[in-house]
């Protein structure tokens, strides 16, 4: 992560490391930024920012986990970071679940119920989709034809 520190041009880095060859998070900043470590865990850092002297808030980096049994697990989580600490807060990572139909393409149906879950789990945080701009899907199954599968999986709240 140095390396990737330091060719971005930031000045400090926290990092998360991975289990084996998967996970792993990291965060990057300038050092004229104060940055507080709240709670971190290998699927999460929380940290509140400040910029010289201005006011306080809160960053998560957030990871779903990507097996569907263990999504509840996650949205579990979101809602435990959400009720640590009243900042203003932006919860941005790869969530591993789209909240609407059009945010897929190709491949079977996702379940209504489990995109009602992950809905739920960002109303009950008070975290609303940011938009975007770019491509409309940040996921890929990297197959060509009909059986590609494009998702929106990365998003801020």
């Amino acid at each position: 992560m140095k390396k990737w520190r330091v060719l971005l041009g930031y000045e400090r880095k926290l990092v998360i490391n991975s289990i084996g060859r998967s996970g792993g998070l990291c965060l990057f900043w300038y050092s004229s930024i104060e940055v507080n470590l709240l709670s971190y865990s290998q699927d999460h850092i929380d940290v509140k920012i400040k910029r010289d002297r201005g006011l306080w808030w809160r960053f998560t980096g957030f990871y779903g986990k990507p097996e569907h049994y263990q999504w509840k697990h996650s949205w579990t989580l979101l809602r435990r970071i959400a009720g640590m600490s009243n900042l203003p807060w932006i919860c941005i990572g790869d969530f591993n679940e789209i909240l609407w139909d059009n945010e897929k393409m190709g491949g079977c149906p996702k379940s209504w119920r489990k995109l009602a879950e992950f809905r739920e789990a960002l109303e009950n945080c008070s975290l609303e989709d940011m938009g975007f701009a770019g491509p409309n899907f940040t996921w890929s199954n990297k197959k060509e034809g009909s059986a590609s599968v494009l998702e929106r999986l990365d998003r801020g709240q």
